[in-house]
């Protein structure tokens, strides 16, 4: 799922100890390559904190590499938790801790993964949804497989693999026991590199069965190496190829004829020629993992967290059919395979066949993080602020420190704007690697961590996401406001590509403001008016007058410590602009060159 990759050496017919020579010189390559994108890419982070806290209670630990976690949809209040060494491991609410018998083992079938960092092994579970009648239930792992002479991975340790996607039964033994002797190995397909490999396995509102397949793996899509290691398009835009997409099938219906399923008729290639009958949509890098909204109150849409390369991370919704740009573009912009940190001023804006290639919902670059890991758009009952917000985060900031990060985005709101929680009301980061995120069958959610960089020791531990009684009950209290800023609100509005968002948070300690603005150039100040939505209003407080800048990202963000003296709007400190903003009689504008008077606003709620 990282974004730092480089290419593996041709040749399977290796000695041990030469393995582990090339391993060794990758991970010193590694470092270098980090090092040197760190110093000549610096990007400026652009996520600012939202007003959002959040604990982390911890629910189970002791575990090397959790990756995934879900309900089994029968109300047995139990959590099953993937840990990608081999091993699904129950949370039981009735005794509150992991029970040590695994509901199934799995290591003696996948591969034998890299303690210093491997993508691959045991990396996902679905649950029929009569899985409490019928007791199926489907995994996605990783098994090793030797390798063709020639193919750009070496030995069975590390690299060339095949994904597997099996059915199981539970077992007689009690609903906390698997049968490890039903499998029934439906759908296969050999890896190239180590990487890229996906893992989220999971039933959509349809009743079909969704599980993703990165492009392959190692850098660019494979264009770049002499030859091409996927092929003169790469994987991601090959529709005759199931790598770099999202896959559907039916597991309920009579299997199509040489196939364990059948193919769902409205699939974008079902029986059609060219294009693999089990894509539903393709375009992706490392999908890594994905979600349905369909909790309640939920739409049913289709969000993918798809792992960018060395600029952006980007997250998706994604739709029958579509082409979401892999490897023309990354996030929002082009990209060039030969030029992979100079992103192209321009790119066809179709794939192969003539289709529109789709943007991203949302993206950030990475002076936020490394490597995209989805979660789940909030439906429980538990965080009222968080229903509607979609939860996801980032492995780390870095490749080898423990940084990780916890982001939303608002599925109601501006979905370009990502917010990131505030911990235990400070800014501590979190001081972990992001795994992976859960959902039990109430839609409470879960952060899945490690201290360690790859799939060793015992460090891994599931933590469920919960918001403060405190904070719930007493948000007016708190005073905590924000606002997206564009050209549509402006009163009247301006046709821009600018974009932006304002969070100000007042409390006994003070008030602070993050100000946060993408798409602007020249930036001449900004300000809060007061005025309701459709009309202007004089200036009361000035956030920023730092003269003509281009920058994307975070403009300012600061303590206020009070209003200006004889402003326009009257207000004679700071509480008189706390009891505006309260009852949403303020808002911020953000003045350019090119549009003095305003180009992006919002009000303040």
């Amino acid at each position: 799922m990282t974004s730092f990759q480089s290419r593996s050496d041709p040749g399977i017919h290796v000695s041990r100890k030469v393995q582990i020579s090339r391993i060794a010189s990758r991970v010193f390559a590694l470092i270098s390559l980090i090092a040197v994108t760190q110093f000549a890419y610096a990007i400026t982070p652009s996520i600012p904190q939202g007003d959002i806290v959040i604990e982390l209670e911890r629910v189970c630990d002791g575990l090397t590499s959790p990756v995934y976690a879900t309900g089994a949809g029968d109300r047995s209040d139990r959590l099953f938790i993937v840990d990608q060494v081999g091993t699904i491991r129950i949370l039981d609410s009735d005794y509150g801790t992991c029970l040590a018998e695994p509901f199934l083992d799995l290591s003696s079938k996948i591969v034998e993964v890299n303690p210093f960092f491997d993508e691959r092994g045991l990396l996902g579970v679905a649950f029929h949804p009569r899985y409490k009648h019928n007791g199926r239930f489907f995994v996605r792992y990783s098994a090793p497989r030797a390798g063709d002479p020639g193919e750009p991975c070496f030995g069975t340790s590390r690299g060339c693999h095949e994904e597997i996607l099996a059915e199981y039964n539970v077992g007689n033994e009690g609903p906390n026991v698997a049968d490890a002797a039903s499998e029934r190995i439906l759908f296969r397909v050999d890896e190239p590199q180590f990487n890229h490999d996906g893992g989220t396995v999971a039933f959509g509102p349809d009743g079909f069965l969704y599980f993703a397949l990165g492009d392959g793996g190692g850098a660019h899509d494979g264009l770049a190496d002499s030859p091409p290691s996927h092929g003169p398009f790469g994987n991601g835009q090959n529709i005759e190829t199931v790598l770099g997409s999202m896959l559907r099938i039916d597991v309920d219906g009579e299997p199509d004829p040489g196939l364990e399923y059948a193919i769902p008729a409205d699939n974008p290639f079902a029986g059609a020629t060219p294009g693999a009958d089990e894509i539903f949509a393709y375009g992706l890098r490392n999908p890594y993992r994905f979600s349905f909204d369909d909790g309640t109150r939920g739409d049913g849409k289709l969000y993918v967290a798809d792992v960018g390369q060395n600029l952006f991370e980007e997250v998706n919704v994604v739709q029958n059919g579509g082409n979401y740009g892999w490897v023309i573009a990354e996030g929002f912009h082009c990209f060039d395979p030969f030029a992979p940190f100079s992103p192209p001023a321009s790119c066809p804006g179709t794939g192969l066949h003539g289709e529109p290639l789709l943007n991203p919902i949302a993206e950030y670059n990475h002076g936020d993080g490394i490597a995209v890991i989805g979660g789940f758009v909030y439906r429980g009952r538990q965080a009222p602020s968080l229903r509607g917000k979609y939860v996801f985060g980032d492995f780390s900031r870095s490749f080898f420190l423990a940084e990780g990060r916890l982001f939303w985005l608002d599925t109601q709101g501006v979905s370009t704007d990502i917010f990131e929680f505030r911990l235990n009301e400070s800014n501590d980061d979190l001081n972990l690697f992001l795994l992976g995120f859960g959902e039990d069958d109430d839609g409470e959610l879960y952060v899945l961590t490690s201290e360690s960089l790859g799939p060793t020791g015992n460090t891994g531990k599931v933590w469920q996401l919960v918001v403060p009684a405190d904070q719930e009950n007493n948000k007016r209290a708190r005073g905590a406001f924000r606002t997206t800023l564009s050209g549509d609100a402006e009163v009247p509005p301006v046709a821009t590509d600018g974009h932006g968002n304002v969070v100000i948070t007042a409390n006994p300690s003070g008030v602070r403001y993050t100000l946060v603005v993408n798409g602007l150039q020249d930036i001449v100040a900004a300000h809060i008016h007061c005025a309701s939505d459709s009309a202007n209003g004089p200036v009361g407080v000035t956030l920023f007058s730092g003269g003509p800048v281009t920058r994307d990202g975070v403009l300012v963000q600061a303590p206020l410590s009070d209003v200006n003296p004889g402003n326009a709007c009257g207000w004679t400190g700071l509480n008189d602009l706390i009891e505006a903003m309260d009852a949403g009689n303020t808002y911020v504008n953000v003045h350019t060159l090119s549009n003095l008077p305003g180009e992006v606003r919002g009000q303040l709620r």
